[in-house]
Formats: C-alpha cells, structure tokens, sequence
C-alpha cells in the first residue's frame, strides 16, 4: 500500500485551465468521424475514409480495399456507427466497458463486396440518474472522451450529462437571491449527486470547493460539446419544481406553492414547488437561463422526474402539474422532450395524462433479465424505450439475461406499434458483465433474434483474437447458468463475502437477490475452462479483455463457494466441535484471502483505481480527504451514521475492499462466535460485542485516510492455478454436495417473531405461501401466525395454529399481497413461534408465489 498521508497537487492541472469547446457547427462531420478513428484506432489514421450522403437516411455502407475503408451515411452520427461495427464484424476487434482488443490487422481487412447496414432504432439510449454515481462520478475528462468515443461507436444515440448541474444549481439559486454559502452545503458530492438530482437528498458527502465546482461544469460543457460533434443528444436535466428545503425561509417569491418530500431512506429530501403555482414559471425560466450558461446549449431533450420514489404529490393536481412541467421546457427550448423514468410506478397515468406525447419520451427500466421483453407497460400513446437494468449498486458479480437478449427480437416485435421506438442500457453499473453489454451491442443492429452459441464463437474471437474450445464451452455453460436466471431479480446473486456476517446471511444488500438459481458446480468448471486455456496459450493472458474475464471467473467461483462453506462452519459450531469449527473457519477465510489476492493482479479489480479517480478530483489536502471518505462511503456504508437500509448496497469484490473492509467483519464475527462455543459469553452477548464492534470499524473505513495502490500485484495466471488448486477438494466437494434450496434457515433459538428478509422473492401483487420445515433439534416447532411487512407495514397475514417436526400439521400459511411495493420497501416475513418442548429447533422457511 502506499503512504496513509494525502499528497497534495493535483495532476489534473491541465484540466484547470480554460477548456476551448468546438461546437458541432464549427467541425465538419467528416472531421468529427476522423479524430475518432485517430483517438481510437490510431494505426488506421488515412486508411479509413467517410462520405457524407444525405439520401442514404437510416442506411450505413461499408466497402473498399484491404488498407482503404470508406464508410458512407446520411450524418456524422451514423458514420461513427458505421466504423464502429466494421471494426467488430469485419476487422473482428473487441471495445468494452471492460477491456479492449484494438490491435487492427494490417493491412486493414475489407469486406469482399459493400456491405449495407441499418439498425432498427432510432433511439438508444445510455445511463439513468444512478449510472452516473455509481460508475462515472469520478470520470477526468480523458475518462469521458473515451467513453462518448465508445457510445458513438456502439451506435448510441442519446446520453444522460449531469456533470455541471453542481454550478447550475449554484448559480440558479444565488440568482433567485438564496444565500451563496447554503447554496453550496445544498450540493452534495458527486458520490450521491445521483440521488440529489433525482430529488432524494441534499448536500450529502460535500460541501464542494468552488474550485471543484467550476471544474464539474468545465467538464460538463466538453461533454455536451462532444456529443453533438458526433451526432449524438445530450439530455440534461430539466426542471421539476425542486429546491432546498429551507427555500422559503431564505427567498421570498409571489405565488410560491411548496410541497414538503419528507425523507427518503432516513435522508432529508428537497421540496418540491407545486408546477402549477405561480412562481413555478419564473423559477423554470432562471433554471433553464443556468443551463444553457453552463453548457453552452439551449438543450433539445430534459430529464427530471416528479414524486421519485416516495415523493408526495400532495394537493397537486398531476395532470396540470405535467403540462406545466412541459410547458416551461418548450419555452425555454421549443421543440424539446421531457425524458421521464418509468420505475417503481412512476409515471402516473394522470401525470401521462397531461404530458405532450409529441414532446416525451419514457424509459422503461426492466430489471427482469428473465423473462423482462414480455407483459411490458406501454405509456398511452407517449414513445418508450426498452431499458435493460441488470446491475444495481456496480455490484460485483457474473448476471445479466443472454437467453433474454438473443430472443428480444421476437418479444418486442409485438410492442413496435405500441409507442416502442428504441432500446437503452440503464444498469448502475457498467462495468461489469462484458459478455451481457457485447450481446445488448449486438441487438442494437438487429430486430432478428439471435443464435446463442454461433454468437459465442464470434465474441471469443472478437474479445480474445482467438476462440479456444475451452472457452467456449465454459460460456456456454454461464450462458445456460449464471447468465440465465430464473426469475426477475435486482442484480446479480450476491456473495456473502460482501454482507455483513450471520449464520443466515444469504445477500449482502437490502433490495438484493440471494437466490442461487445456478449451480457452483458450473462456475467452477467455467473457471476450469478459462484456466485449461491459458495454461495451454498463455499469450491469451497478455489481452486485459481475457485476463479481466479469468480473473472474474475465478473471482466467482470463490464468492460461491463461501456461501456454502459458511453451512460446514455452522454445523461444526452446531455439534460443538471446537477443532472442526477452527478447521472451517480456516477454510473459509482462506477463501476470502484468496480472492483479494486473485483481485489484486487486474487493475479493474482495485480499490485503488476507484480511489484515485476521487482522489484526483482534489487540489488540497482538504479535498482530497473529502473524495476520498465519499468514495469509499459509497461503496461500504452510503452514510456516516451507523446501520441504515443502504449499508453495503455498492458492495464490490475490489482488492483492498476485500481485504480491509470485509475480511475483518467475518474474522469478527468467528471470534465472536467462538466465544459463545468455548461458553466465554451467551449469544446475545457475543452478538452485542460484534455488532459494537463491526459497526464501529465499518463507519472508520471511509475516513481513515488509507491510500490503496493502483498497480496490480502478481500475474493472473499463477495465481488463478494456485487459487483453484489451493481450494480444489473443497470446490469440488462443495459442487457435489451443495443443495438448491430455496429455503431460508431458522433456528429456535433466535427467539420469536423468527424474521426473515424476503425481498428477493417477493416480485409482485399475487398470493405467496410460506411453508415451515423442521430439520434437525429436540423441539418441533409451533407456528402462531405469519404476517408480511413491507417496511414497517404489515401487508399479509395468516393466522391459525401450525406445527411442524418429525410430522407436520397446517405448517404453510398463504399470504395475500394486493399492491407490490414501491422500490424503497423491503419485505420482512414474521412468524410468531414457540417450541412444543424444551430444547432447541433448527428448519427452513420457504416462500413461493402461486401461479395464476
């Protein structure tokens, strides 16, 4: 690790100074198309040319000679496009969110005769509010120019910017006369500028310098700036009536309607002023005069969501509330579209009621990586896109929906003449899963559905420059595993390696998954499948696409497998074996140990290279340390207070995470454990001292001034055999014996209500039945009642008497769910119980849904 201290000076020096902008107007479109290939490819400078033909409309046209390429299309945005998917399919490189191979053949291949292109959409669509915190917070400008490269090239069309709103919201509200210093604390970091933007909270990880301020809207400018060099909408944000809430107290307007937000997961929300007040058009009228002073642009699109999650509408009437809403943009900007969010029931049909379709455009966040292209909502004659969300947090962990995206075509055929016009990709964290962002890539150009396993011989030689026998087998294996759930989920399943320890933990996060639709014994034999190839042509290794996807292989096999090792760690604690319980625990953390020393040898893998990017975000001491804390508080607690709902939500398998932040909970709460086994201390006791001390160290974490490294450490490939062959009999014993339940361990001894997070397997409004099976222990178990709580509301209930042992009477109890949750809800089952007799009970809950 490097030095505790901060070093102060900034490398971003060059960045500080004034940023020269060329607008679209001012570079021609073949120019913009050829700094791409120069910043891209940079050995194809002059070998690849571009036409410009307006009569080619959505039409793209590849052809040429081997060493000369010429694309040809209507406008500089399908040019880029065109080049884009020549390098994949033609010159069969790879670009991703997770490595590129960009090695061009010489001379430059050529199709045989031209080839003719047209994508299906006219719309795509990249990032939600989330995305832009949860990866791009930290992003310099070299991160983003790279990135909008990358979108152009894909055949993105619209892209959220919000880098700049920080000096947007400084100056609209200093303008309307509210005090320069509170103006300030209201901006929070741009760890959490997401959530401020979405209306959630304030000021939260900040103040910011006005040095940083400054800076965020230089970037924001260059972003927008570039985007519409290459064709591309940049959608900033509108105005939906938010603003401080103590605004009133320090500004006094005519006619100003406020609507108190009340709190979102326990942070103080902005107001929101009533749109169909009379102050609204003056306040939407300085707004949008701050926008278009930051970024140079009157804005043709505008993002902004009333009531996000939670928010109360009051008295206001939706419906006027929504034309107001739009009315404001079209006279700041006319022409323009309101980009509204359609998640957690958000919108309205009255607030669809009174919006423009002419004038709108709705993104459909689908989460469900099952079955997500089916039963979908239209929005009442107003145009849709279809928005895979299959990260949540930049969690990591193998998940995303490939039997879904090969057969999109065919289950979105039937929505094209229902408002469908276009696709997006809106996961909070992308980078991550390449396997599942290169197949979205791919569905970006066809309406057909495609073939699964021709797909994966073509992205191995695409991602690899080669596609070894073993790898592809080990894809098709994730492919019909991991990377095919079985039912909608918030993410990825995550590991418990990242949760905070208990004998029953089966998730990390609160809104998460811990269902374990596929079994270890595929990720171990795909490991085994990445790792037989590299052994056999270890220059494989040397592409960082290969040694990014070795490494998260193997990474997702250890995660795995600590899930179940966790259950002979428990059964040893369980028999009172002292030796086999220290034996176990051994095993266990070994596993951890070994993960952050695997996660070590790729940079994508380090605490490190998130860190420096915060870290470079600050000039002084005092800013420095102030990304730092954020950085790493969102990553591990979210807020400096102890436990709240979003306690490790970001969760990551990042080195250095692994090794300071969650190793030292499960070393805690084994001692802890074993304390209660060698009769040092009773359960509740041991649970107290842990929970004191776990929660203590987890608030230090983000503000303890640690630097992490960015260079990996160890080669790939070593450590990947030792870590494989260190842990093999236990993989291999694990995969044999592990046991698909989707059952969740109770124990007597917990005491009653026995409690149960059922988030991840309650999906919608239906009738649930949650069944209670005695395993093992002296005592049946009486069941009083279940009741189901969405937060701290009870929702469901049954109750009769219920028994279950070595026989069971009336032990399932159905529970009727009317309304599903919003997103902010958790779901916890109850069960008031007692034991029929003296002595402990040990057994497991499980909940299904009943088919309709």
């Amino acid at each position: 690790m490097l030095s505790h201290a901060f070093a102060v000076g900034s490398v971003l020096g060059t960045v500080m100074s004034p940023l020269v902008c060329v607008s679209a107007a001012e570079m021609s479109p073949v120019t913009a198309a050829e700094g791409v290939v120069a910043r891209v490819t940079p050995s194809a400078k002059g070998a690849v040319s571009f036409r410009l033909n307006p009569a080619m409309g959505n039409k793209i046209t590849i052809s040429g000679a081997p060493g000369g390429i010429r694309v040809e299309a209507s406008d500089v945005r399908r040019l880029v496009a065109g080049y884009g998917w020549y390098l994949k399919n033609i010159a069969k490189v790879h670009f991703s969110w997770n490595g590129d191979r960009l090695t061009l053949p010489s001379p430059l291949p050529a199709p045989s005769t031209p080839v003719t292109i047209e994508s299906p959409w006219n719309t795509v669509f990249a990032y939600n509010y989330c995305t832009l915190s949860y990866t791009a917070a930290f992003w310099d400008w070299n991160r983003w120019q790279r990135e909008i490269d990358f979108l152009a090239l894909s055949g993105f069309t619209h892209a959220l910017v919000t880098a700049g709103l920080e000096k947007t919201w400084e100056d609209f509200l200093i303008g309307l006369g509210y005090p320069r210093e509170k103006a300030l604390r209201f901006i929070p970091n741009p760890a959490f500028a997401a959530w401020w933007n979405m209306g959630n909270l304030e000021g939260h990880g900040g103040p910011l310098t006005q040095q940083q301020i400054d800076r965020m809207a230089q970037m924001g400018r260059r972003i927008v700036s570039r985007m519409e060099q290459l064709g591309m909408t940049p959608v900033l944000q509108g105005y939906v009536g938010f603003v401080p809430a103590d605004f009133a107290e320090n500004v006094q307007m005519k006619g100003l309607k406020l609507i108190p937000q009340g709190e979102w997961v326990n942070f103080k929300r902005p107001w929101v002023v009533d749109p169909t007040c009379e102050a609204f058009p003056k306040l939407a009228a300085g707004w949008y005069k701050a926008l278009r002073k930051v970024y140079g642009i009157s804005g043709k699109m505008f993002g902004g969501d009333l009531f996000h999650e939670g928010g109360s509408k009051g008295d206001i009437n939706v419906t006027r509330a929504a034309q107001a809403v739009q009315g404001a943009m079209q006279k700041a900007s006319p022409g323009s579209s309101w980009v509204i969010q359609a998640w957690g029931g958000n919108p309205s049909r009255e607030l669809l009621a009174g919006t423009d379709p002419r004038h709108a455009l709705v993104l459909q966040l689908t989460k469900d990586m099952a079955d997500g292209g089916k039963n979908l909502r239209t929005f009442d004659g107003i145009p849709w896109v279809w928005c895979e969300l299959a990260n949540f947090g930049g969690n990591t962990g193998l998940y995303g929906g490939v039997p879904l995206l090969s057969r999109l075509g065919s289950d979105l055929a039937g929505y094209r003449d229902k408002g469908l016009v276009g696709m997006g990709t809106l996961s909070e964290g992308l980078e991550t899963n390449p396997l599942h962002y290169a197949l979205f890539s791919d569905r970006l150009w066809t309406a057909e559905d495609i073939p699964v396993r021709d797909w994966l011989r073509k992205y191995a030689r695409q991602r690899y420059g080669a596609a070894p026998a073993a790898v592809v087998r080990a894809l098709e294996v994730l492919t019909s595993s991991i990377y095919n759930p079985a039912r909608s989920q918030e993410g990825c399943t995550e590991s418990i390696i990242c949760a905070r320890p208990s004998w029953d933990v089966r998730k990390a996060s609160t809104w998460s998954s811990g269902e374990r639709y596929y079994h270890l014994g595929d990720i171990v034999k795909a490991a085994r499948g990445y790792l037989k190839a590299a052994n056999d042509q270890p220059s494989l290794v040397k592409e960082e696409t290969f040694r990014y996807d070795l490494v998260d292989v193997v990474r997702q096999a250890l995660a795995d497998a600590a899930f179940y090792q966790l259950q002979r760690v428990r059964s040893a604690f369980d028999a009172g074996d002292v030796p086999a319980y220290r034996k176990q625990v051994k095993l266990f953390l070994s596993l951890v140990s070994d993960m952050d020393a695997l996660l070590a040898t790729d940079s994508q893998f380090l605490l490190g290279t998130w860190q420096k990017k915060a870290l470079d975000w600050g000039s002084t001491r005092q800013e420095k340390a102030l990304m730092d804390k954020s950085a790493k508080m969102l990553v591990t607690t979210w807020i400096d207070q102890a436990p709240r709902a979003l306690n490790d939500y970001s969760n990551r398998q990042w080195a250095g995470l692994v090794a300071d932040f969650y190793l030292p909970r499960w070393k805690n709460f084994f001692e802890s454990q074993l304390d209660v086994l060698t009769g040092k201390k009773d359960r509740a006791a041991a649970q107290a001292a842990f929970m004191d001390k776990t929660v203590r160290e987890e608030l230090a974490f983000a503000g303890n001034g640690k630097v992490y490294s960015t260079k990996p450490s160890g080669d790939a490939l070593a450590v990947a055999n030792r870590v494989m062959g260190a842990h093999r009999e236990m993989l291999d014993a694990l995969s044999a014996e592990e046991k698909h339940s989707a059952g969740t361990p109770w124990d007597l001894q917990q005491g009653s209500p026995l409690q149960f997070n059922v988030t991840d397997q309650v999906t919608g409004p239906g009738t649930y039945t949650a069944t209670f099976q005695w395993k093992n222990g002296p005592s049946a178990l009486k069941i009083h009642s279940v009741k189901l709580y969405e937060g701290n509301r009870e929702v469901a209930a049954d109750n009769h008497e219920g028994w279950t042992g070595v026989e069971n009477k009336d032990n399932s109890y159905r529970l009727d769910l009317k309304k599903y949750r919003t997103n902010l809800d958790s779901y916890t089952l109850k069960a008031e119980v007692s034991g029929v007799s003296e002595g402990d009970s040990k057994g497991e809950m499980t909940l299904k849904k009943e088919a309709r």
